[in-house]
């Protein structure tokens, strides 16, 4: 799970990651499924997106209504991965500069209520594949909402469970400090508000409890050794020292890629 890959969407270094590194397992014959947003920017035209039968009209309960989720597919350019695209007329409705907008003319537009689509629209597809993975990859705290919303009593349990989440976290920034309000209007009224300041809480933080994993990627900066001095995540780490790995991402070579992919699979295996 992502919200930007190279080419359809890059602001930072994850996009880079998303498409390099979902290369590298479909190389290795892994059964591995790509999901992101479809921004209105994305060109249907230039990147061939198709329908998918099967997710057209996916049911989903969201913030009191029931809507109709919908699923798009296309390959990374010049490779054999598929990527699912998540569709929403209005919560991906914005300019390829400012993916995560911090100033909000209504409630659809907070990153909170369009990630939080998004995390339940990628479950509920799960079920409409009748595909169960074996391990969830989320990355950064745009798909932070995931682990907390499978926790939860919104979505179907039998597609949860057993299921290992992998956090995969490239930045630290303070688009993921989301207000408790924001939680609850997106339905999840049952967290542990106890580690808010002033009304707000670190969805990464929130999400690492019901995470097995927390991969920290480090390129050009100590990224482990801030999120280390946050007192929002320091006794966390300290709780809980085995459950947190950093990687040391020293370029984006094809051989720093495959190295890179050797940690993840080492970690997955030992979920």
């Amino acid at each position: 799970m992502t919200s930007e890959i190279i080419p359809f969407a890059e602001t930072y270094q994850l996009a880079s990651f998303s498409k390099e590194i979902p290369m590298v397992f479909n190389e290795r014959k892994y059964d591995f499924r790509l999901m992101m947003p479809k921004y209105n920017f994305i060109s249907e035209r230039r990147y061939i997106l198709r329908e998918v039968i099967r997710l057209r009209e996916m049911d989903l309960w969201y913030r009191g209504e029931n809507i109709k989720a919908s699923v798009k597919s296309a390959f990374i350019p010049n490779t054999k991965v598929q990527v699912y695209f998540l569709e929403h007329p209005y919560y991906f409705n914005n300019s390829d500069k400012n993916l995560y907008p911090t100033e909000c003319v209504s409630d659809e537009y907070l990153n909170s209520v369009r990630f939080g689509y998004f995390a339940m629209a990628a479950l509920t597809t799960l079920s409409y594949l009748r595909w169960k993975p074996e391990v969830i990859i989320c990355n950064d705290w745009q798909t932070s909402l995931i682990p907390l919303f499978m926790q939860s009593n919104l979505v179907d349990k039998e597609y949860c469970e057993g299921v290992k989440i992998l956090q995969i976290i490239h930045s630290k920034v303070d688009s993921s400090n989301f207000k408790i309000t924001e939680y609850q209007k997106i339905g999840l009224n049952n967290l542990d508000f106890q580690n808010s300041v002033d009304g707000r809480l670190d969805v990464v933080a929130a999400a690492i409890p019901y995470c097995d994993h927390v991969l920290i990627i480090n390129k050009d900066e100590n990224l482990l050794e801030k999120y280390q001095k946050d007192p929002a995540f320091s006794e966390i780490i300290k709780h809980d020292k085995k459950k947190f790995s950093s990687y040391e991402l020293n370029g984006e070579s094809p051989e720093n890629w495959q190295k890179l992919a050797d940690e993840i699979v080492n970690i997955m295996e030992h979920l």
